[in-house]
């Protein structure tokens, strides 16, 4: 990835070929193209951003771009990813400041409401109270334990990467945060979402551990568990609304419709005509379930920023990427891992008639696996054959391999963001690491 800088203090990211005329490169370089003369474009894909750094004089590939100017170019990272360094990183001070405070920030979030509601009268209030007891203790079982908070840490990490980049609008130099107060709502929205869609997917399932620990409605019951979900998600949306920017409000409850979509997609899966259609099938469910969330919350903090449209775009594949190479690993780790590491039992999605990337795959190997998956493996033994052809296939290989592409996607995607507070580089650590997890 070459980053070309303008006259302006603005960047312009390519996906680089070499430039075919040299004596452009010399003018452009010179600054001796006037902006209306500069109208042949060269290469790929253009990502316009606005930041400023030390000009640096190389021999750099060249993209030229209608009514723009050019300084100097400045050197990036490698556009192989292979040869991407990996880093071992801490924390960046922002970062641990927001994640401090945002689990006590959800569950405020949760409790306020309810507490509104005591009044006056001794039954209403009895009631009431009974009530904000009952979702604390919840609230709190599902809050406190010791999660990642790994969606709002990608939201928050895009927030400081996209502030860096100059506003479309003007923007008072004060008003120009690390993270403004609306970004940070994005990422204590995703984590409620995140945690309203574990809620109700563990009554569908029929799970009794998450983590490690009994699952909410293992300890309190279908119905509790469905309406806590129900009402976190509706606190959600209080909070997603105190934004006041309607555009990012739209884009949010995306993500919302998406899960419902993606539990029905799961729910009727293995009836499709080929495993062609059932591949797409399952990868269109994947981000509906789980990468709409990223992708989204991503988008979000980056239309909050007020940057160019290529940049949201961007920030929006970026999480779509990690979402997605995020699932992949999860569905392969079922196969790989023990329940120890995992927190759930192995084999969890034949169990439950899922058919996920490294079924699919080794079904092109064994046909006969075909017959189980329709079946949502349902008759006895389906589940130890299915196992066994998995493991006899090149279907976990291929999973990996799939995953690969999307990690190394979304790092090529950060790549693109400025690094203040290391923020590129968490987000292009946050993507390859996925290829490590073994839980």
């Amino acid at each position: 990835m070459d980053y070309l800088k303008l006259c302006s203090g603005s960047t312009v990211y390519h996906y680089g070929r070499h430039c075919r005329r040299f004596s452009l490169f010399a003018l452009l370089y010179r600054g001796l193209i006037s902006t209306n003369s500069a109208t042949t474009r060269l290469g790929r894909t253009l990502h316009l951003s606005h930041h400023c750094c030390s000009q640096q004089t190389a021999s750099r590939k060249l993209v030229v771009a209608p009514n723009v100017r050019w300084c100097a170019t400045f050197p990036a990272r490698s556009e192989d990813v292979s040869k991407f360094p990996r880093y071992r990183l801490s924390r960046p001070e922002f970062l641990k400041k927001h994640l401090e405070k945002l689990r006590y920030e959800v569950v405020r979030s949760l409790l306020d409401q309810s507490s509104s509601l005591i009044g006056t009268k001794d039954g209403a209030a009895s009631t009431s109270f009974t009530f904000t007891q009952n979702l604390e203790e919840m609230a709190e079982y599902y809050f406190n334990q010791g999660g990642k908070l790994f969606r709002p840490t990608v939201s928050l990490l895009m927030a400081r990467a996209c502030n860096q980049i100059a506003p479309t609008t003007k923007v008072p130099e004060s008003g120009r945060e690390t993270v403004t107060g609306n970004q940070y709502k994005i990422a204590v929205i995703s984590e409620m979402i995140h945690t309203a869609s574990l809620v109700h997917d563990d009554v569908i399932d029929e799970s009794s551990l998450r983590r490690g620990r009994p699952t909410a409605h293992a300890l309190w019951g279908n119905k509790m568990a469905v309406l806590v979900g129900d009402f976190i998600l509706a606190r959600a949306t209080q909070v997603l609304c105190s934004i006041g920017r309607p555009s990012v409000i739209s884009v949010m409850a995306t993500i919302i419709e998406d899960l419902v979509k993606g539990e029905f997609m799961q729910m009727t899966a293995g009836n499709e005509c080929n495993s062609e259609v059932r591949f797409e099938r399952y990868m269109a469910k994947t981000y509906s379930k789980t990468a709409s969330l990223f992708a989204n919350s991503c988008k979000s903090t980056a239309m909050l920023a007020d940057i160019p449209d290529a940049c949201i775009t961007a920030a929006y594949e970026y999480g779509r990427s990690l979402g997605l190479v995020f699932q992949l690993i999860d569905d392969l780790l079922d196969f790989v891992s023990s329940s120890t590491e995992l927190g759930k039992p192995t084999a969890s999605d034949l169990r439950l008639g899922l058919a996920t990337a490294p079924v699919l795959f080794a079904a092109q190997e064994h046909p006969e696996l075909n017959r189980l998956i329709s079946r949502r493996f349902s008759d006895e033994g389906d589940v130890n054959t299915a196992w066994e052809m998995v493991s006899n296939s090149n279907g976990i290989e291929r999973t990996r391999s799939l995953a690969r592409m999307h990690a190394h996607n979304a790092a090529k995607l950060a790549n693109q963001f400025p690094n203040g507070d290391n923020a590129r580089d968490h987000l292009i650590e946050i993507a390859l690491g996925q290829l490590d997890r073994d839980r």
